[in-house]
């Protein structure tokens, strides 16, 4: 059981996250402004089982990933450094559009070589032939 409380602007929020085997559920409670330890206690002592035990929903919840090697970490960053930018809507449609046509031109090509091929068997086969009429 984890209790986070933070400032959202105008009051003091408490957010409890309970976690049971790989689920979890949350609780949100409002403190008010700038909660001492007593009304903190008070919470925990008298709302919090019964908040947890009202609250219906349910997350699936990952397990927490192991604490990873600095060298590794400075690895990983370096390498999403090395990967372009997020880009923008014109530039992606641009991109697809790019790709769009490269695909469109390799199949053309394809259907030109094999025109070009049958082409080419069928001038083979017509001079095997006038071979075999014996002139």
């Amino acid at each position: 059981m984890q209790l986070s409380i933070f400032h959202d602007g105008q009051f003091f929020i408490g957010i409890v996250e309970f976690k049971v085997g790989n689920k979890s559920k949350f609780v949100k409670y409002t403190f008010g402004t700038e909660p001492d330890d007593g009304v903190v206690w008070l919470f925990i002592e008298n709302d919090l089982l019964e908040l947890i035990t009202n609250t219906k929903t349910s997350v699936r919840t990952k397990h927490q990933k192991r604490k990873i090697n600095p060298k590794r970490l400075q690895r990983q960053v370096a390498k999403e450094q090395k990967v372009p930018k997020d880009l923008t809507k014109a530039q992606e449609a641009l991109k697809k559009e790019q790709a769009l046509k490269k695909k469109q031109s390799k199949q053309k090509s394809k259907l030109q070589k094999e025109v070009f091929n049958e082409r080419k068997r069928r001038i083979k086969r017509q001079k095997a032939k006038a071979k075999h009429k014996g002139h």
